[in-house]
């Protein structure tokens, strides 16, 4: 009979049949016993084993009817259950039982021995005997025992038995060259008890052993992320194996363009000692990138020099990089010549002819760099010489025109290969292809802007903090005032490590007029900024402005996407608000009046009230779109609320005038509309809010919400009457109207155009008429109803012409474009009753009369009716002449 405790407890007779008690305290009892095998064991402990430390006064006698009842289940004269003082004993074969087979093969393997370790060699008698200790186990030991005393007493040392077997095994199989063995077991046991860093650097030696450099590296890094000091010795020995033989894979992921790119210009730059420079912004991975590929390609080595460009100490010194170098190369320290010019001979010298790569790191300046160039090769060289690859954050111009440098710009990685990137932070029972943890490293990478080095840090937080979902740290980031210090660490040497600190040391290469634009720029809300805009905010000339965004540009802080117009990611916005903040109040609120009177500004010339605007700016508007808003949202917050409402007011026309939003412009629209009109109930101005509840009634128009539309045009027709503006609420009304004919709600739109006929007909209101008749015309013609269309047309043009006859120009006066819009509702007017010929001369006439009035959009749109109809007449070579001229029209107008 055998009894298993090395996993579920098992009774098994001979025949392979179980014979494992079913009651829990007689599985107890035997546990207790077989655990310690051939040894007494007392009435008193048994009792508190077998009862968990709560005995009833009757437990004697019951743990005596228990041995009674093991006694005649054990029938196996070779496991005897004897009585031994005050207490009872299990006695019989030590093989009986595979705890103490376990025991005994550590033993006599050497595993107890206090010089274990020091006894382990290549060919090691211990790794037989260890394997088969391991193998008896098939699960947690003592597991369904009866006793979770038993098991508190007896696992921790047992557990770390089996700990360190494992460990000597992989020790044994390491040197045997059979590590990934061992790889499943290790693993499973590493992330049972990650604390363990002998075992963790066992799991890194079997992985790299297997050729899993790469999960061997992502396992190094799990694990130091987890430790609260340094590691220890031997998992840093496992590391700096590590180092050694994987060093290329440490720094990126992907990158085949880039490498590619490299190659081909490696080809070039070994004739022509033209340099190659490596160049972007800070945390992208230029020195990693170069570093992997020069592993293979430089048999001669490399001279590897950090120029310290941006460090907190400032540039070395060309003649200290020199030094380094020729003791490289070789030369004595007491025989480097002393002077740079001298330097840079010998140097140049030792060089000729060499397949080496210099590798010059965070370069400051062309001029920092000259003195560490290789010499051109004459021109009837045939021998590849030396290559230097230069990494900078600046773009080095005077590099380019000087020495013809062979440019790679770095920019972040590519989706794929930045969640890639972050999947190493993952352990291995969170694996990364699942749909759900996909999505989630994707937003996170999004979060962390693609950029390697904030993906690097991202994805040692998720190593560090196995329970946090990559949705977890996402929300962390997306923390305006606390994202970028989560994207931060401890160095060594140059100081803190993150995105924060990287940003830091590019920002204090900046000349201080261009560090105070980069700083007040922290206060503008957009991705994207112009030059007029970084202006206004600086309180300069755009011509002044110019050269400090091209010295932004220089060093990656901005980038100048289209002449005159700069992006930034988000992590650098980030980090420019918060030297921002550090502004005092009054710099800061003088920028930000600066800023919302030059969005004030902008918006002017695209929200006349009560006539045809000009057409918008589609492109400009969904660009600046985001940046609007949040400036409509600081002005109400640093109380500019009569800035807040009229920019509020203006944005809400830009959306209405915009092609059709819906979903999240509505809800855009929206907040930006109702931090107006709260801005307007605080300036107490009847007017603003006149004009912003129309900006929701007609959001809610196209939102299809028609009551609450309806609700607001009252409320806001109501504030224009106590404002006394009776032109005011002519002008709320129609807007809705015109929202409601735009949506097809005829119906509901008719009786308002037709109150604001009645209403426009009195004298002081009578500027008004024309357009309410045109735009009750136009209704009426989708309505279906020409004739009565075709009538408030024609008294449209006729009131329009009556007031152009007192003899003034029609250019740049409202008149003109009205009669060229009723003009335009006469043709389709007649147009739907049929009358083909007489619509065709009304829209001729107001293509003519569209000419006089110096308003390209209405100019357009009637080159556009026109064109409209004669293709209804089948007239197609006289239709596409007619619209070629709308667009044009509409081209020039962009």
């Amino acid at each position: 009979m055998d009894i298993e405790l090395l996993g579920p407890m098992v009774v098994r007779r001979e025949d392979g049949t179980v014979a494992t008690p079913s009651a829990p305290k007689r599985r107890a009892l035997l546990g207790a016993l077989a655990a310690r095998l051939n040894q007494p064991v007392s009435a008193e402990e048994l009792i508190e084993l077998v009862w968990d430390g709560a005995a009833p006064p009757t437990a004697r006698a019951a743990l005596q009817g228990h041995v009674a009842a093991l006694r005649q289940q054990l029938d196996d004269p070779r496991l005897v259950l004897g009585t031994r003082g005050g207490g009872y004993v299990l006695e019989g074969d030590a093989d009986r039982v595979d705890l103490v087979r376990f025991g005994a093969l550590c033993d006599r393997a050497g595993l107890l021995l206090p010089d274990a370790a020091a006894r382990v060699g290549t060919d090691d008698p211990a790794v037989p005997l260890l394997r088969a200790a391991l193998d008896l186990w098939r699960g947690p030991a003592l597991a369904d025992c009866g006793s979770a005393l038993l098991r508190e007493r007896t696992l921790p040392y047992l557990t770390d038995l089996r700990l360190r077997a494992l460990d000597r095994l992989a020790q044994g199989l390491v040197l045997a060259g059979r590590g990934g063995e061992l790889v499943a077991e290790l693993t499973e046991a590493t992330d049972a008890h990650p604390s363990r860093q002998p075992l963790a650097a066992r799991l890194v030696e079997c992985l790299e052993q297997a050729g899993r450099g790469l999960e061997a590296r992502e396992r190094y890094e799990q694990a130091v992320a987890r430790l609260s000091g340094p590691p220890g010795p031997e998992l840093r020995q496992a590391g700096e194996q590590l180092a050694r033989h994987a060093a290329p894979d440490r720094r990126f992921v992907g990158r085949a363009a880039e490498l590619a790119r490299l190659h081909e210009a490696l080809a070039v730059a070994a004739r022509t000692a033209c340099p190659i420079l490596v160049t972007g912004p800070a945390g992208v991975g230029k020195t990693g990138l170069v570093q992997h590929w020069a592993a293979q390609r430089f048999p001669e080595g490399v001279l590897h020099a950090d120029l310290r460009g941006s460090g907190p100490d400032g540039p070395r010194r060309p003649a200290d990089v020199l030094a380094g170098f020729l003791t490289d190369l070789g030369v004595a320290p007491e025989a480097v010549p002393a002077g740079l010019e001298e330097r840079a001979a010998r140097y140049r010298e030792l060089l000729a002819d060499r397949r080496i790569l210099i590798l010059l790191d965070d370069a400051a300046s062309y001029r920092q760099l000259a003195p560490l160039l290789p010499d051109r090769p004459a021109a009837t060289s045939t021998v590849l010489g030396p290559v230097a690859v230069i990494t900078s954050r600046d773009r080095l111009r005077e590099l380019l025109l000087h020495e013809d440098a062979l440019v790679l710009p770095l920019g972040p990685l590519g989706a794929e290969d930045a969640r890639a990137l972050l999947a190493r932070g993952l352990g291995p029972d969170r694996p990364a292809t699942d749909p759900e943890t996909a999505a989630e490293l994707a937003d996170l990478a999004e979060r962390c802007d693609h950029l390697p080095l904030a993906l690097r840090l991202a994805a040692a937080r998720l190593a560090a903090r196995p329970d946090w979902s990559p949705a977890d740290l996402a929300a962390e980031l997306a923390d305006e005032q606390t994202g970028l210090a989560a994207l931060a660490g401890v160095g060594a040497a140059r100081g803190p490590i993150g995105v924060g600190a990287a940003l830091d040391r590019t920002y204090r290469t900046l000349p201080p007029a261009a560090a105070r634009l980069f700083t007040l720029l922290g206060l503008h809300p957009g991705a994207e900024i112009d030059t007029a805009t970084a202006a206004a905010l600086a309180d300069l000339r755009p011509a002044a402005a110019r050269p400090l965004l091209t010295a932004l540009d220089a060093v990656h802080l901005l980038a100048e996407t289209t002449p005159g117009r700069y992006a930034r990611p988000e992590l650098v916005r980030r980090y420019a608000a918060g030297q921002a903040a550090a502004l005092d109040c009054e710099e800061r609120f003088g920028a930000l009046d600066r800023l919302i009177a030059h969005y004030l500004e902008l918006t002017a010339p695209w929200v006349g009230e009560g006539g045809e605007a000009p057409r918008l700016p589609a492109a400009w508007f969904r660009r600046e779109e985001s940046a609007l808003r949040a400036v409509v949202l600081c002005a109400e917050q640093y109380g500019r609320t009569d800035a807040a409402w009229q920019l509020a007011h203006r944005v809400s026309l830009l959306y209405e005038r915009s092609d059709e939003p819906g979903g999240q412009d509505q809800a855009h629209w929206r907040t930006v509309a109702e931090i107006g009109l709260r801005a307007a109930h605080a300036d107490r101005d009847e007017a603003a809010l006149a004009r912003l509840g129309t900006d929701l009634a007609v959001l809610h128009v196209r939102r299809a919400a028609h009551r609450t539309a309806l609700e607001h045009l009252d409320t806001a027709a109501a504030a224009a009457d106590r404002a006394g503006d009776a032109v005011l609420r002519h002008h709320c009304r129609s807007r809705v109207a015109a929202a409601l004919v735009r949506a097809g709600q005829y119906d509901r739109a008719l009786p308002l155009l037709t109150d604001l006929v009645a209403a426009a007909r009195i004298p002081a209101a009578g500027h008004l008429l024309v357009r309410a008749l045109t735009d009750l015309a136009e209704a009426l013609v989708l309505l279906g109803t020409p004739e009565r269309a075709l009538a408030h047309a024609d008294e449209a043009v006729r009131t329009a012409t009556a007031r152009a006859a007192d003899g003034r120009p029609a250019v740049g006066r409202p008149d003109g474009v009205e009669t060229v819009l009723a003009t335009h509702s006469r043709a389709r007017a007649l147009h739907a009753l049929g009358r083909r010929d007489a619509a065709l001369s009304s829209a001729r006439l107001a293509v003519a009369l569209g000419r006089t009035v110096g308003d390209a959009a209405v100019e357009a749109r009637s080159h556009g009716l026109l064109a409209d109809l004669l293709f209804e007449l089948g007239r197609s070579v006289e239709g596409a002449e007619a619209r070629r001229q709308e667009q044009a029209l509409a081209a020039a107008e962009r």
